[in-house]
């Protein structure tokens, strides 16, 4: 359907309907960097897993625990403290995460035990798991209705990107100033965007005009003025109570959004329970293979690198065809290389290929971010996709350590490739189906 011009003084139409400026560009990147800084922290345990392994002599059970723990507090990031960006605004719920996020990464580079390792990760997931909500609502509302789907893919494709830098990043700080610099590294890098959210990053307008805190006609005319729309005269008329839907988690489970929240909250689990086991396990099952730390922190890095084209793609292919069935298809196809990276006999070399393919689960899960942004109005949107968010990191956080137990019990590795990551694709893309779209 062809784009419509947007009435004169209708800044949320402008924005919807028009070209992309570079201002929106621009905060577009700044959620794309944020997130980018976000998959270097949710991975640096994973990268420095090894020396941490070896130096404090962790048991695979342990290491689940310290796995999990910045996934438990991403998920009670997500479930608890999200929602505030639709009472607050996006903009300073940023700000808050990453205050948090940045303390929390510095303060584990000198943690001496596993306890306040778990801690410090609780603590780092908190922070990140607050602000990724608002990150995909900021990316969707500065798009126009034709580029949001690639505009979050291309955010969350960050979050790859981040991991692939820090694993590059990681090997050289490790070798050079020991495991603790690298979670030090982190905390610097997130203490550096603090300033640039609070100069560069604008606020949400859809929380503006709905919301409309002190100085809103302000601040939605030095928008206007930069996204080159006319300004407003007058703050429009804020929703009649019972026009819009109230802020509450009770609203997802109203009849219009029961049974798509419900299996979007599936789809979210079950890609979770894949996605973080494969992201937290990988570089140590490689390691456990035979191979050098380095080779497994290279294959970690390989899926991020997979995952990051196949981000780029499905958001650049959902505008030619169906988003749900772009879903499904990562998801099974991630599920087919699951199974041959974990039982066929590969050289290093191919091992490290299969690793590259199996970031396709990673396509198919910033899918879904895109379906939330699609699914929840503005008024609820970071309540619907943070619980989206929480109810997934409940997977994140289950599949880790269960990883770590059946490692423990000496299970055959396709065995928890297969409970693990193979079989909750296949099933997510199963609860895509149920979903229906407002187009």
């Amino acid at each position: 359907m062809a784009n419509t011009a947007a009435p004169r003084g209708d800044i949320r139409g402008q924005i919807e309907t028009g070209p992309m400026t570079t201002f929106q560009l621009v905060a577009i990147g700044i959620c794309w960097t944020i997130n980018m800084l976000d998959g270097f922290d949710v991975l640096a345990v994973a990268f420095t897993a090894p020396e941490v392994s070896r130096e404090w002599g962790l048991k695979p059970t342990e290491l689940g625990i310290v796995f999990s723990a910045g996934l438990f507090g991403m998920m009670a990031g997500a479930l608890m403290l999200a929602p505030i960006g639709d009472y607050l605004g996006r903009r300073l719920t940023i700000l808050g995460g990453l205050v948090t996020i940045t303390g929390g990464m510095i303060a584990t580079a000198y943690v001496d035990n596993v306890s306040e390792m778990v801690l410090m990760r609780v603590i780092t997931g908190l922070g990140i798991g607050t602000i990724l909500a608002s990150l995909t609502t900021m990316a969707a509302e500065y798009s126009s209705n034709r580029r949001r789907n690639l505009a979050i893919s291309f955010m969350h494709a960050g979050y790859p990107v981040g991991a692939i830098i820090g694993g590059l990043i990681s090997v050289y700080l490790i070798h050079a100033y020991g495991w603790r610099s690298v979670f030090i590294f982190g905390g610097a890098a997130s203490a550096i965007m603090i300033p640039l959210v609070y100069f560069l990053l604008p606020e949400s307008v859809n929380y503006l005009l709905d919301k409309q805190p002190r100085n809103a006609l302000r601040d939605i005319n030095a928008i206007a003025g930069r996204c080159k729309a006319p300004p407003l005269e007058n703050l429009p008329a804020k929703p009649v109570q019972g026009e819009a839907p109230r802020i509450s988690v009770a609203v997802l489970f109203s009849r219009d959004y029961l049974a798509p929240t419900l299996a979007l909250w599936a789809a979210f689990f079950l890609s979770m329970v894949a996605l973080y086991f494969l992201l937290s396990w990988t570089p140590k099952v490689i390691v456990n293979s035979g191979l050098s730390a380095d080779q497994g922190r290279f294959a970690g890095v390989l899926m991020n690198a997979g995952g990051a084209v196949a981000m780029t793609m499905l958001g650049w292919l959902s505008a030619r065809f169906g988003l749900k069935r772009l879903i499904q298809i990562y998801f099974l196809t991630s599920a087919v290389m699951i199974m041959i990276f974990a039982t066929a006999p590969l050289p290093t070399g191919l091992l490290m290929v299969f690793a590259f393919l199996m970031g396709s689960v990673m396509a198919g899960l910033v899918g879904l971010y895109s379906v939330a942004a699609r699914l929840y109005p503005t008024q609820i949107r970071n309540t619907g996709v943070g619980w989206a968010i929480g109810i997934g990191r409940w997977g994140a956080v289950l599949s880790p350590a269960a990883a770590g137990w059946m490692i423990a019990a000496e299970l055959d590795r396709w065995t928890y490739f297969l409970a693990l990551a193979a079989a909750p694709t296949v099933l997510a893309a199963i609860a895509v189906g149920f979903i229906r779209l407002r187009e």
